[in-house]
C-alpha cells in the first residue's frame, strides 16, 4: 500500500504493508511526529490530518485528546491508525525549531588534557640504522606508544609520503592518529549534554579552550516517548527496540558533528575527544546498554562509574576516545553530576541547592562535606508532554501569560500562536491562582465565582470539562483545561516535595541555604514569582535564586579540557548519596501536602 505524506512543502511517498501502524512508519521513514507516550494513546501529540483515506474512524484516544474542531478537520493521532488502505496525509506537528539552553555562562578553567599532538622529524633509514618504524617513533617521542592494526598497517606509507616528517595525535600513551606535517594547531574536541527532549553539542578548541561553535537539535528519540519510561518500556517490548533507539541517537550525533565540522571548516578526524553527559538512561541507550532495570525495582543500572572506549566501537565518526564522566544512580546521571562540579557546591563551606528541572527533575543539596541527591518525576508537565496544548519551545509557543494585559500572553519570537511551552503553563496556573480562577484545591471556579468578567467571558467548557481559553482565532484555540492544572499539580508537588526531603535528611532549614542554583532548560526560562506563587519552589528560597544556564553542558566541558576535573568529578560522585524517593515516608507526605496551592 502507498502512503503520501505532505510535510510543509515537500511530499514524500512511501510504500507500507498492511494493518502497519502509521506512527511506526512514519518513525522508520525518519518523519518526525511528537509522542510523548510512546504509542499507547495517551498524549494526544502525534496529530496528522487525513487527507484521502477510505477507512477513516475515530477513536476513543481521538475523543479524548482531539477537539471536536480537529476531528470534523480529519485530524487524528497517527499512533491509533492501523493502515488498511493507501493514505494521503499531512503532518501538522513539528518539532523543528525548538529551542535549546546553550548558555553556559562563565569562563572555563586552565587547560590541562591528556590529548596532545606531536610533530616529529625522523632521520630516514638507512643500511646504518635498521631499527623498525615503530621502535623508531617510540624512541623519539620517549613513549611506549599504544598503536592499533589499522595505523599499523598505513604507517610506513605515510612516513614515506611525508619525507619523514609527521605529527602524532596521542590520548596518554594511546596513537590516535597519524598525519603528514605539521598539524600541532588543529586539535579538537566535543562535549555534549545529551538530555531526554534536547541535545546541546559544544565543539572545543583543545590548543586554548575556547568554544569554536555550539550546536542544539531535538532529541529525535522523542519519537519513541516523551520520558525515559517510555523509551525503557519501548526496549522491553520490542525485541529490536535497543537498536532503534541506540542508532537513532548515534546517526543523530553524527549528524551534529558532521554539519559542526563544515560549518566551522575543521577536518572531524581532527576531533579526538567526545565527552557525553545526560540521565542514566540516555547514557545507557547511547552506549546500547541493556536498561530495563532502570525503570523495575530495585532500579539497578547496568553502569554509573566514568567509562572510556574508542569513537569506532560506538560507531561515533570522530577519531578519538569516548569518555562518559560518572553518574550518581538509575535516576541521577552524570548530568547532575556535571552540574555539582560546574556550580562549584562542593567547594564550599555553606549549603547550595541544584534544581535541574527538565524532563526530569533532578536536584542535589550539599556542600564540600557531602551532597544528597534525588529525582521526581516532575518534568513532563513543564515541557508541554501531558499539557492538552502543550508544545516545547518552539517559534509560536506562549512563554508567558499577564492576565491583566490586553494581549494576555507573549510567544517566542512574537509568532502566531501554536501551544503553550513550560514557562507559560507555570504563569497561566499562576496567573489563574492570582486572579482566583481557580481556588487552592485546583478546581476552576465556577462563573458566577470569578469576580473579573472579561476574564470569566474566556471560560469554556469541552467534553464536560472546563478550560481557561489563552487564544482563539476562526481556525485554532489554545486553552489550559481542568486536567491541564492537576498535571501541574502533580508536578510541583514532586518537586516541592524533593527539596523538603533533602532538606529534613541533611537537617537543614531555608536559612541554612545560601545559594539555590537553577539549570535544566525549564529552569531557565521559567519566572521565579509563578514558581514561588504554584508552591512549586518553597517562600524560603525566593530571595536565593540564581539561574547557571546550560550546568551540565559546562561540566562536560570542563572534563573535556582539565584532567583535574575529571578526578573532581569522581570525588564528587563518591561523595553523593541518593535518596529513593519511592520508598521514602516522608516524600509521601510532603508530596500529599504541597498538592493545593498555597
Amino acid at each position: 500500500m502507498k502512503i503520501s505524506i505532505k510535510n510543509k512543502e515537500i511530499t514524500k511517498t512511501i510504500y507500507v504493508n498492511k494493518n502497519d501502524n502509521l506512527l511506526k512508519v512514519l518513525r522508520e521513514n525518519n518523519i518526525e511526529v511528537n509522542n510523548n507516550c510512546g504509542a499507547k494513546g495517551k498524549c494526544g501529540k502525534c496529530k496528522v490530518k487525513v487527507l484521502k483515506y477510505n477507512y477513516l474512524k475515530t477513536t476513543k484516544s481521538d475523543e479524548k485528546y482531539l477537539s471536536k474542531e480537529e476531528l470534523k478537520e480529519k485530524i487524528r493521532l497517527a499512533c491509533m491508525i492501523n493502515l488498511e488502505d493507501d493514505m494521503e496525509i499531512e503532518i501538522i506537528n513539528n518539532k523543528d525549531n525548538i529551542y535549546v539552553l546553550t548558555d553556559v555562562y562563565d569562563n572555563f578553567d586552565n587547560l590541562d588534557t591528556n590529548i596532545k599532538k606531536h610533530y616529529i622529524e625522523l632521520k630516514k633509514p638507512t643500511l646504518k640504522d635498521q631499527r623498525d618504524d615503530i621502535k623508531r617513533l617510540k624512541e623519539s617521542l620517549n613513549i611506549d606508544l599504544e598503536i592499533n592494526i589499522k595505523d599499523l598497517q598505513n604507517i610506513s606509507e605515510i612516513l614515506e609520503e611525508n619525507d619523514y616528517k609527521i605529527t602524532l595525535a596521542t590520548y596518554k600513551n594511546k596513537l590516535l592518529h597519524i598525519q603528514g606535517n605539521d598539524r600541532r594547531k588543529y586539535k579538537y574536541g566535543v562535549a555534549i549534554d545529551l538530555g531526554t527532549t534536547t541535545i546541546a553539542l559544544y565543539l572545543i578548541d583543545l590548543n586554548n579552550g575556547d568554544i569554536i561553535s555550539v550546536l542544539s537539535k531535538v532529541n529525535n528519540q522523542r519519537a519513541y516517548g516523551g520520558d525515559v519510561i517510555s523509551r525503557i518500556n519501548y526496549t522491553i517490548e520490542n525485541k529490536n527496540g535497543i537498536n532503534e533507539l541506540n542508532k537513532c541517537i548515534i546517526d543523530e550525533i553524527n549528524e551534529m558533528i558532521d554539519k559542526i565540522s563544515e560549518d566551522n571548516k575543521i577536518n572531524k578526524e581532527e576531533i579526538y575527544n567526545l565527552v557525553v553527559v545526560g540521565n542514566t538512561t540516555m547514557i545507557h541507550l547511547f552506549m546500547k546498554l541493556n536498561c530495563k532495570n532502570i525503570a523495575l525495582a530495585p532500579f539497578i543500572p547496568t553502569l554509573t562509574e566514568t567509562y572510556e572506549c574508542l569513537s569506532s566501537d560506538l560507531d561515533i565518526n570522530i577519531n578519538g576516545i569516548v569518555s562518559f564522566p560518572p553518574g550518581i544512580s538509575a535516576y541521577v546521571g552524570s548530568d547532575i553530576s556535571a552540574g555539582i562540579l560546574s556550580s562549584n557546591i562542593c567547594e564550599k563551606e555553606k549549603y547550595s541547592l541544584l534544581l535541574d528541572i527538565g524532563t526530569n527533575g533532578e536536584m542535589a543539596l550539599g556542600n564540600k562535606e557531602t551532597v544528597f541527591t534525588c529525582s521526581t518525576a516532575a518534568g513532563p508537565a513543564f515541557e508541554g508532554a501531558n499539557i492538552k496544548y502543550g508544545v516545547g519551545g518552539i517559534d509560536g509557543a506562549i512563554s508567558s501569560i499577564d492576565l491583566n494585559k490586553n494581549t494576555i500572553y507573549k510567544t517566542i519570537n512574537n509568532k502566531t500562536p501554536c501551544g503553550i511551552c513550560g514557562s507559560g503553563v507555570l504563569d497561566i496556573s499562576s496567573q489563574l491562582l492570582q486572579y482566583e480562577i481557580i481556588d487552592e484545591s485546583g478546581r476552576i471556579c465556577d462563573l458566577d465565582e470569578i469576580k473579573n468578567e472579561n476574564l470569566s467571558k474566556r471560560l469554556k467548557e469541552e467534553n464536560n470539562m472546563k478550560e481557561f481559553v489563552i487564544f482563539e482565532d476562526e481556525s485554532k484555540k489554545i486553552s489550559f483545561t481542568q486536567k491541564d492544572i492537576r498535571e501541574v499539580q502533580l508536578a510541583k508537588a514532586a518537586i516541592n516535595a524533593g527539596i523538603k526531603v533533602l532538606l529534613k535528611k541533611s537537617n537543614l532549614t531555608y536559612d541554612d541555604i545560601e545559594h539555590v542554583y537553577i539549570g535544566g532548560g525549564f529552569g531557565n526560562f521559567m519566572d521565579v514569582e509563578s514558581a514561588v506563587n504554584i508552591g512549586m519552589i518553597p517562600k524560603g528560597f525566593k530571595n536565593k535564586i540564581k539561574s547557571i544556564g546550560n550546568c551540565a553542558g559546562k561540566g562536560a566541558i570542563n572534563y573535556l579540557i582539565n584532567e583535574k576535573k575529571r578526578e573532581e568529578i569522581i570525588n564528587i560522585t563518591n561523595k553523593c548519596k541518593y535518596i529513593e524517593l519511592s520508598q521514602s515516608k516522608d516524600f509521601q507526605e510532603f508530596y500529599i501536602d504541597s498538592i493545593t496551592f498555597e
